[in-house]
């Protein structure tokens, strides 16, 4: 099912190739992307898959929903050059026990293994271990932070550049270590490093159309969604806090769009030339409906020359929740229910009356 689609044309401002970047492909071998010097002058025709919030854990069947989002994903026609992970791979590493989390690495990394495309990861917030006030695990264990999830994908860098087709991306990471009472806790930030090698990233990536992705968006709207004013547009936890010198970033540099997730929810912003597009959670309400008021799926992105166009779609999947899921139950029941009172009222509205 297609839910929206945005089309934009190409700017007049400029950028280069930035450094090769590795990916992974859908065996798990670490590939190499193209450098600027074997990208073609001419930006390509493709397409590709933003795939995010998969939050692979053993409970609510989300294992077997989420290998039927890559059975989805590997019956696409055209065949998608690549996927880019949006962050949240697994299900939460900050407050869930350690073994627990190499559990979900490891079903993570299986059901990927059958995705036939090579793919890119980016970090989202609940992929690091640790780095939460309900941390259940040691910040002298090995893995603790980013390292244990990056060393299990081969992953060198948590923010990264690639060329493909003449078309540059550039892979952004929103976790943002910071000390609270002697404690490390993550904030929502790229942080005046990243930002100052993504400028010079996108400056040495010369005239080619671009593009970057995210994991905490930089525009989120799930206070005007709901109608809850005591979500705000910079409430700490939805947006990142530099999201007013990242789009300076992006805008000078002439990025086309933004992919975005962590809300759960499809939104897309335009602003000064750029477009912020949130994608759909590949396990929706974490495997447990589609409460959040988008269904399953996943942002599919056509490049054709030097112009973007791209669709939200869902794939079959039905929750199957946990003994213990009563919250769940009630947000589900919820939103079937609203759903049957919009259902009466268009009724009544088409028909011209009260009641």
């Amino acid at each position: 099912m297609t839910i929206s689609r945005r089309n934009f044309l190409s700017g007049t401002l400029a950028t280069s190739a930035a450094g090769a970047a590795g990916l992974l492909a859908a065996n798990g071998q670490r590939l190499q992307a193209a450098t600027s010097e074997s990208s073609p002058s001419a930006p390509g025709s493709f397409s590709f898959i933003h795939l995010t919030d998969q939050h692979v854990t053993p409970r609510r069947h989300a294992p077997e929903g989420y290998a039927k989002c890559i059975a989805a994903l590997n019956s696409l026609q055209p065949v998608p050059d690549f996927v880019l992970m949006g962050g949240d791979m697994v299900f939460d590493g900050g407050y869930t026990a350690l073994d627990d989390y190499k559990n979900q690495i490891k079903l993570y990394k299986d059901i990927t293994h059958d995705l036939k495309y090579p793919w890119h990861p980016c970090l989202g917030n609940h992929d690091i271990l640790g780095w939460n006030s309900r941390e259940k695990v040691s910040s002298t264990e090995p893995g603790y932070g980013k390292k244990m999830l990056m060393d299990a994908l081969e992953w060198e860098k948590p923010y990264y550049s690639f060329d493909h087709k003449g078309w540059h991306f550039a892979v952004l990471d929103s976790a943002f270590p910071a000390n609270k009472e002697g404690r490390i806790i993550q904030e929502p930030r790229l942080g005046p490093e990243q930002l100052e090698w993504l400028g010079y990233d996108l400056g040495a990536a010369g005239d080619r159309p671009k593009i970057a992705v995210v994991h905490v968006a930089a525009f989120c709207n799930v206070g005007q969604i709901s109608g809850d004013p005591k979500k705000l547009a910079m409430d700490g936890s939805m947006v990142i806090w530099d999201t007013h010198e990242l789009r300076k970033v992006l805008e000078r540099h002439n990025v086309k769009l933004l992919l975005q997730g962590h809300s759960h929810r499809v939104e897309d912003t335009f602003w000064n030339g750029t477009w912020y597009v949130t994608g759909a959670a590949a396990s929706g309400a974490w495997w447990a409906g589609n409460w959040t008021g988008s269904d399953p799926g996943y942002t599919i992105i056509r490049c054709d020359g030097d112009k973007v166009t791209w669709s939200h779609e869902s794939y079959p999947w039905l929750p199957q929740l946990d003994e213990k899921d009563n919250t769940e139950r009630k947000k589900i029941a919820d939103e079937e229910a609203d759903h049957a009172e919009q259902r009466r009222l268009l009724t009544l509205e088409r028909a011209g009356r009260k009641s």
